[in-house]
């Protein structure tokens, strides 16, 4: 049998490794050599765009069409292949608009490849330049960038104009195609919510390594609330009569596996876009690429950027204002152009042209129904040595249960190929159970929707390629059912002979589901020992669109590395139609009677290493829960009396009580969450593709449609009009996930233990470095003056703090004007380390009447310097954007992050801090109540939302210093002078009255 076992498997998200060994990854792409040019368009200023001097417009030639109609004197070298165009050139595009977007920290550079795999079908590439900015880091850049994208289109199409000098008959064109890489395909997405968008200035977008769920980090609460709000609309808009997005198109191309920075799952679009406007699939899928990708390989690799540049061409249609072909035209190309073609929603057509063969004539082989057909053959009456046609003859074998007809070769097969296939009816009868024997036949050619497949050969672990590296030598797959042949009697394979080519091979026959497809948990996957071709695998997953095939598996003698993916935490989950799980499908020779085993094996490495990838904003999540936790202990302990225990100390008490308990209940949680089955919504069904059709055509009296994708879509615009998260159990942890992965939450939390217990030991050897350090240079004759020098800095306290109130001043004008708050966050850091390092010292030099009192100050000092730390990676993303800009020299002030109440609580603590605060007890049940509660609330809300809302740790910090702040006020004389006016005025105004009644 050609297809020898099918597998599924109900369990995602594992790599499973075997015996046979093979990684399809950026190592297989081909480069590419290129002579590119930018010509940086100066005319995009500050008169049409407010971010001209933040970012650029360059348009991109390649030496297939280095033609620019402008005067040279108005052109400047740059070097590095770049050249200025002067404002004052009139610049005449030659073909049809396109943008490319870079995404975070990219450059606009790096759509050379695509752009020269385009530029050879006369086209025209323009190209934006963000100037590498962290747009994945900064939701305010990210904003920036969509809102100079809108007027990018907008001078684009302005160029237009005057006309097309080389074709004026043509029209002016409406709209602009986008491609845009990892985060440039958020930008895309978020023009449409823009104010300064034009309705109908774009309609296919194309996106590469984009994380369209999920943004690949959650520190910024710009970035997350830009999220929810593309969600919203696009959930939205491609329903009712007036959608703006009717006419939109959208592909997102994801790398896979190899990909460590966008998890493959985060670029699923089946959530919110339906079938007729969009899908996703995998860069190892696409036709005659056959290649996994990183995430830069993706533009680079030759075959995607071939097969990226022709589907671009493909769907212009530069004789109508809006550049391309209707929706539907468009989305036909894309999927015959990024689709194998063995997926079972497609249905390609193919040519045929009526023949009548007589048998007596002609040469030609009768097949048993049970045997099959293996060309060449000399058991089949066949040398392949003849010029003259051969005829093949297989019945359909209605009466049997040999349910599907397969067929493999190397041939492409067609009339300019020396093999076709034709289906045929005897011309003497039309009885379905005719003689096996007719002597006319009437045939139609059909290639029965064969698609290619890689070739598999011995020596040979990838996809073999021609001698010009552009083509792919490649095998060509048939499977189809015999219910769909049911027109015809006979398929005929046609052998043109010799005078066509030598005959390579061809294998047919008819089989049965149950001999060919078992489903199973595991099996063994062992040593083959092929003929004709090298055995070879295809795996499938049945969530999006990723097959992924690895050939000539028998030289894999460390395994084949089988990965896929699950589903995406915290969303309904889209099952495409077909099979659930993964889908493995082995191709050997049948002849061949070594038998298939199979084993797997998990690679616990591995999957660790992609659940981490994964889910990787759980570590910091999990180890500031780690932090709060302690910090609660503490507290207790201290409210009750007791000293401040250092924090490594309460640290280790907790790991052999409270935290064992805790991973025990994050499990629970776990466990439960996963016990009830999310819906599972397939939109392919018959129903679902009349209403799309029906919705896409733009009609104004909608039809009441009941089926399961309609559900998901009412569900999803619910919750996306929600200003709350859904408290449903699949919402909240890590999200809904297989009960086998229930161990997950428990795992990474005593990972983040571990992490917390090293942040511990650097940053107490960090203080105590530096103090040791300071003792040590202030030694003088054998005697310890450190307790002088810290007696006269306390005597000049109130100098100091004149000094302070003047710092801190200017740091709020320097918040509130030019720098971020997230900078001042970073100085008051840095002042807490030399406030720890003080309290360190004045504890070593108190006398023992005093120690206990000063080391539970530093203990305090130390635990909130831990959780300073912690807080860092929620500041620094904006911090880098910002030193980027300056860089650039961009100096305009982002709104949202020049907040005054943000970072002022933590200014007013540090600087309290400085000036010797302490927190005091607090044994009445009030405060201590709030103390406990505040830390409660922090861990249910990290528990609840903390990986999928993470920018709330920061705020949620803010709250719990504030409380400290007032605290450590509430025994001050200002704070008893404020206390005692209050309890004057209370008596004042309430006091006679009361005496009165």
């Amino acid at each position: 049998m050609i297809t020898l076992f099918l597998l599924s498997f109900a369990v995602l998200g594992c790599v499973f490794h075997s015996n046979f060994y093979h990684q399809v990854d950026a190592d297989n792409c081909e480069p590419i050599y290129m002579q590119p040019k930018y010509f940086k368009l100066l005319g995009f200023d500050r008169e049409r765009t407010a971010f001209a001097g933040k970012y650029g417009l360059f348009l991109f030639r390649d030496q297939y069409d280095y033609r620019l109609q402008v005067d040279p004197s108005l052109l400047t070298d740059r070097g590095n292949y770049v050249w200025t165009v002067d404002k004052e050139a009139k610049i005449q595009p030659l073909g049809i608009p396109a943008l490319f977007i870079p995404g975070n920290a990219g450059s606009a550079k790096q759509v050379r490849a695509i752009a020269k795999a385009a530029s050879k079908y006369y086209y025209e590439q323009v190209i934006l330049d963000f100037n590498e900015e962290f747009s994945a880091l900064h939701g305010h850049s990210l904003l920036e960038q969509a809102q100079f994208l809108n007027d990018a289109i907008a001078y684009i199409l302005t160029l237009y104009r005057d006309g097309r000098q080389a074709d004026p008959e043509l029209p002016q064109p409406t709209s602009v195609m986008i491609i845009g890489h990892s985060m440039g395909g958020i930008v895309a997405r978020s023009l449409f919510t823009m104010n300064n968008f034009k309705p109908g200035s774009v309609n296919t977008i194309l996106t590469a390594a984009t994380p369209h769920m999920v943004p690949p980090v959650t520190l910024d609460f710009e970035i997350s609330n830009i999220y929810d709000k593309i969600e919203s609309f696009w959930t939205k808009g491609f329903y009712g009569p007036d959608a703006p997005l009717q006419n939109v198109s959208l592909i997102s191309i994801a790398g896979g596996n190899r990909d460590i920075i966008v998890n493959g799952d985060s670029g699923n679009i089946h959530n919110f876009v339906p079938q007729s406007h969009g899908f996703t699939v995998f860069t190892a899928t696409i036709p005659h690429a056959w290649v996994g990708s990183d995430h830069l390989s993706i533009l680079w690799c030759n075959q995607i950027a071939v097969a990226v540049g022709k589907a671009l061409i493909d769907v212009v249609d530069a004789t109508i204002p809006e550049q391309v072909k209707p929706l539907e035209q468009r989305m036909t190309i894309f999927r015959n152009r990024f689709l194998t073609g063995l997926e079972t929603h497609l249905h390609p057509e193919s040519s045929s042209d009526e023949e009548i063969y007589t048998l007596s004539s002609t040469a030609h082989t009768f097949i048993e129904k049970t045997s099959r057909l293996a060309l060449p053959s000399k058991n089949n009456g066949a040398t392949g040595r003849d010029d003259a046609p051969h005829l093949y003859i297989m019945e359909l074998p209605w009466e049997s249960d040999m349910a599907t007809f397969s067929l493999l070769t190397d041939h492409t097969l067609g009339p300019e190929s020396r093999l076709d296939i034709m289906l045929c009816n005897d011309m003497s009868t039309t009885v379905r159970a005719a003689s096996s024997t007719p002597s006319k036949l009437a045939c139609l050619y059909d290639t029965l929707s064969a698609v290619p497949v890689p070739a598999s050969a011995p020596r040979r672990t990838v996809p073999i390629r021609t001698a010009n590296h552009n083509a792919v030598k490649e095998f060509q797959f048939v499977s189809k059912s015999v219910e769909d042949l049911d027109a015809a009697q006979f398929i005929v394979i046609l052998d043109r002979g010799q005078k066509m080519g030598e005959l390579g091979f061809l294998i047919a026959e008819f089989t049965s589901e149950k001999e060919s497809t078992i489903t199973a948990e595991t099996t063994s996957l062992g040593s083959l020992a092929p003929q004709r071709f090298s055995p070879m695998l295809r795996q499938s997953s049945w969530t999006m669109y990723e097959d992924k095939y690895s050939v000539n598996i028998v030289s894999q003698e460390s395994g084949v590395n089988i990965n896929f993916h699950g589903e995406v935490p915290y969303y309904d989950r889209i099952q495409l139609p077909g099979k659930k799980g993964i889908e493995l499908k082995f191709w050997m020779d049948p002849t061949c009677p070594v038998p298939l085993t199979i084993n797997l094996q998990v690679d616990r490495y591995g999957s660790l290493g992609k659940v981490v990838i994964r889910y990787r904003m759980v570590v910091l999540v999990f180890t500031f829960l780690v932090v709060v936790l302690t910090l609660r202990a503490q507290f207790k302990i201290f409210n009750q009396g007791g000293s401040f225990k250092p924090f490594g100390l309460m640290l280790t008490e907790l790991i052999g009580s409270t935290f064992w308990k805790f991973s025990a209940l994050l499990a629970v949680i776990a466990f439960v969450q996963s016990i009830p089955t999310r819906t599972v919504y397939s939109f392919m069904d018959p129903a679902v593709l009349a209403r799309n059709s029906r919705l896409t055509a733009g009609a104004r009296h909608r039809q009441p449609l009941e089926d399961p994708y309609e559900t998901m879509v009412r569900a999803n615009i619910a919750q996306a009009d929600s200003w709350f998260p859904s408290l449903r159990l699949v919402n909240v942890l890590l999200g809904a996930n297989d009960t086998f992965f229930w161990f997950l939450a428990p795992v990474f939390f005593q990972l983040s233990i571990g992490i917390v217990i090293l942040v511990w030991v650097l940053l107490n050897g960090l203080v105590r470095g530096i103090a040791g350090f300071l003792t040590f240079i202030s030694k003088k004759g054998g005697r310890f003056v450190i307790g002088k020098a810290i007696g006269n800095m306390l005597s000049k306290r109130s100098r100091g703090v004149r000094r302070r109130i003047v710092t801190t001043i200017v740091l709020f004008i320097m918040v509130a004007t030019f720098v971020p708050y997230q900078f001042a966050f970073v100085v008051a850091v840095l002042v807490h380390i030399v406030s720890c390092v003080r309290s360190l010292l004045v504890a070593q030099a108190t006398n023992s009447a005093k120690s206990q009192a000063t080391w539970d100050r530093h203990h305090y000092l130390m635990s909130i310097f831990v959780m300073f730390f912690l807080l860092l990676p929620c500041t620094l993303p904006v911090l880098m954007v910002w030193i980027r800009n300056l860089s650039v020299q961009w100096y305009e002030p982002f709104s949202s992050d020049h907040r005054l109440d943000y970072i002022a609580p933590f200014i007013f603590f540090v600087e309290a801090i400085t000036d010797g605060a302490m927190v005091p007890r607090t044994p009445e049940k009030g405060y201590a109540a709030i103390t406990v509660g505040i830390l409660n609330s922090i861990i249910l809300f990290l528990i609840l939302f903390g990986v999928r809302y993470s920018w709330q740790i920061f705020f949620m910090s803010r709250i719990w210093i504030v409380w400290l702040l007032l605290l450590q006020l509430k025994d001050t004389e200002l704070a008893q002078r404020l206390t005692k006016s209050v309890e004057n005025q209370t008596r004042r105004y309430f006091g006679p009255s009361k005496k009165r009644k």
